[in-house]
């Protein structure tokens, strides 16, 4: 396993994860908004 490959991976998926809370914080009502972060959530963890 190469680390920084998976240190990198990391930093990927939590950015994303934070961008979706960031967009729940902000509207949580705004479901296209939350559809686009959790398919960018999904992408990162197929990674």
């Amino acid at each position: 396993m190469d680390l920084l490959k998976a240190c990198d991976e990391m930093k990927v998926f939590i950015e994303t994860a934070q961008k979706l809370v960031d967009a729940w914080e902000a509207d949580p009502d705004n479901y296209s908004q939350l559809e686009e972060g959790l398919t960018a959530l999904k992408a990162a963890l197929e990674m």
